[in-house]
This record gives C-alpha cells, sequence and structure tokens, in this order.
C-alpha cells in the first residue's frame, strides 16, 4: 500500500517510518511537508517525493498526518477530497466540531479515518481487556487512571494554545480517555467536574477530573506535563483491583497484576509492535471497507470528554456530555 506522511517530525522518524519497513508491500511514496530541505534525507531514503501540498499528491492511497492539531482538520479533509484514506495522529481535532467535520469529509467521499491512538494495540491493555470482560473482578465501582512525565521542552508547539488547542489534556490526557474507552467499550463517560492548573504557562500543566460512566461507574483521571514518568490504572470492583501500568509509552512496555485480598496475580502479555499493529489495522480497514479499531468515531467520543473537561475547569461546574 502507498503511503504519505504529512510531517517529519519525531513520532514520524522515530515510531512511524520505522514499523512501516517492517510491514510488506507497504511504502512510503511521497512526503508533504513546507519545509523540503528537513525531509530530503527521508526522501533518499525511503524513495519518496517530497511535496509542499497536499492538493499535488499523486498515486498515494493513505496518509498519515503528524502535524501540529491546528491542521488535522483541514489536512484530513484534503486529502478526503482527493479519495485518500487518512490515519491522523491523536488527538483527531482542536474541538468536538472539527471532528465531526472530519467524520463528515471522510464519508462523504467515502474514505477510512483512522485516529492513531498506538496503545490500543500494546498487548497488555488487550490483555487487561480481555481480563475485564471475563469479570475477573467483579462488579466495577471505581478506576483511577493518571498519565504523567515532566515536559521540559516547553518551547515547542504543544505549548501554544492556537496550535495545541490545549496542554496536558490534549496530549496525555486524550491517551488515558481512549484507553479507558477501549476497556469499557459498551459504557459512556456522561459527565464530569474538573480542576485544571496552568502555573505561568498558557496552557494547562496539571488536570484532574471526576467523571461518571453511564452504569454509574466513577472515574477519578489525571494528565500531568510536571510530575514524574507514570500511566496507571487502577480498576476496582467488588472482587479485587487491576492494575494496568505503564501502557501508553511509546516504547513497548506494560505490567497488568491483579490483587485479590492479599494475592497477587502477575500476567505477561505477549504481541507486536504497537506502531506496526496500528498500521497493519489501517491498510485491513481499507482493504476490508471497514472501520479500523480506533476510527474517527472513537475520536469524537474522546474530543467529547475532553471538551467537557475544559469546560467545567472553566466554569468551575458539573458539566454533562451528549452523544
Amino acid at each position: 500500500m502507498r503511503w504519505a506522511v504529512i510531517g517529519t517530525g519525531q513520532i514520524v522518524r522515530d515510531r512511524f517510518l520505522p514499523a512501516l519497513e517492517k510491514i510488506m508491500d507497504a511504502k512510503l511514496s511521497s512526503i508533504v511537508t513546507t519545509n523540503p530541505e528537513k525531509a530530503r534525507d527521508l526522501a533518499e531514503k525511503y524513495g519518496a517525493k517530497i511535496y509542499d501540498r497536499i492538493e499535488d499528491l499523486r498515486d498515494v492511497d493513505v496518509v498519515y498526518i503528524a502535524t501540529p492539531n491546528k491542521f488535522h482538520k483541514e489536512q484530513t479533509i484534503k486529502c478526503a477530497e482527493k479519495g485518500i484514506h487518512v490515519l491522523c495522529e491523536k488527538p483527531m481535532a482542536m474541538n468536538v466540531e472539527e471532528a465531526e467535520e472530519m467524520i463528515n469529509a471522510c464519508e462523504k467521499n467515502k474514505v477510512i479515518l483512522g485516529i492513531a491512538n498506538m496503545g490500543r494495540f500494546n498487548p497488555f491493555n488487550i490483555g487487561a481487556k480481555s481480563l475485564l470482560e471475563d469479570d475477573i473482578v467483579g462488579k466495577l465501582g471505581i478506576i483511577k487512571a493518571s498519565f504523567s512525565f515532566v515536559n521540559l521542552n516547553r518551547d515547542k508547539w504543544r505549548y501554544d494554545p492556537e496550535l495545541a488547542g490545549g496542554g496536558a489534556i490534549m496530549d496525555i490526557g486524550v491517551h488515558v480517555i481512549n484507553t479507558l474507552h477501549f476497556f469499557r467499550p459498551k459504557n459512556k463517560i456522561i459527565e464530569i467536574t474538573a480542576i485544571n492548573e496552568n502555573y505561568e504557562y498558557k496552557v494547562e500543566q496539571n488536570a484532574t477530573a471526576l467523571a461518571k460512566f453511564d452504569d454509574g461507574v466513577l472515574v477519578l483521571m489525571d494528565a500531568s506535563y510536571d510530575t514524574s514518568l507514570s500511566v496507571s490504572f487502577e480498576i476496582r470492583g467488588r472482587d479485587g483491583i487491576l492494575y494496568v501500568l505503564d501502557t501508553l509509552y511509546q516504547e513497548y512496555d506494560g505490567k497488568v497484576i491483579l490483587r485479590k485480598g492479599n494475592n497477587y496475580t502477575f500476567y505477561t502479555f505477549y504481541g507486536e509492535n504497537q506502531y506496526v499493529a496500528e498500521i497493519k489495522d489501517m491498510e485491513s480497514a481499507i482493504i476490508n471497507g471497514r472501520e479500523p479499531k480506533t476510527s474517527g468515531l472513537e475520536g469524537l467520543k474522546d474530543m467529547k470528554v475532553i471538551s467537557a473537561w475544559y469546560d467545567s475547569a472553566l466554569k468551575k461546574k458539573l458539566v454533562e456530555i451528549y452523544y
């Protein structure tokens, strides 16, 4: 399958393209960038053509969009109008309205829209979901969910609200929300109350929220640009607690631990590289005319929770979420 990339940043160079190399019959054919010089090495390595406009793309089946969040909507719609399928980095858009426009444009032009939530393909997340489906902790009551790291790149685009749309919530909080939706696909988050703290920055550094699923399960979640590296899900039921740790890093990692009383069971799950699996799923969706596992509709659900999180913190009140 012939791929194009829009953007040439770290995620493209260090994650996506090395994964693409491992997939038989997948090829990088084109690169779209406003700075061609920065793409020369990639063009030479992969035999790809460089374009400075999406409108000029030729002989491309699917595009991977890895640009600042501000550009996702426009670039997705332009690709859709050319009949090119889209795998777009998360968060899919700046807000709910943009996400809906992207979905509508792809549906209108009969192209597949996927959102690059690679955590969905981490074998430890997949294994944890299977355990939860087996009702291993009994009736759920409370979930704690966190993603944090100390972001030292505070002069980059992610600290510009015009380009990023927000801070820790948009960048890593979206992974927390998407994983919660993955673990509980039959349920929706219907209300949220939140507090964010920017410190002296234009985007939030630390963000916390209390949310409720439609079956009454409560979720305490947070995202932080200013505390030690951690990914953790503590899923508490009447019969036990399932801990899912370290499953959203770019490097493959994970730990799944079941606690029942004072007894602990450690699980190990195996699978392929999450970026490879993500690309394979996107190609399969295109070939078979189905939604990818990380579809635009899934991304829209995430955006509705994100928007409500910001709205609640701004208004200092509980916000209901409608689907």
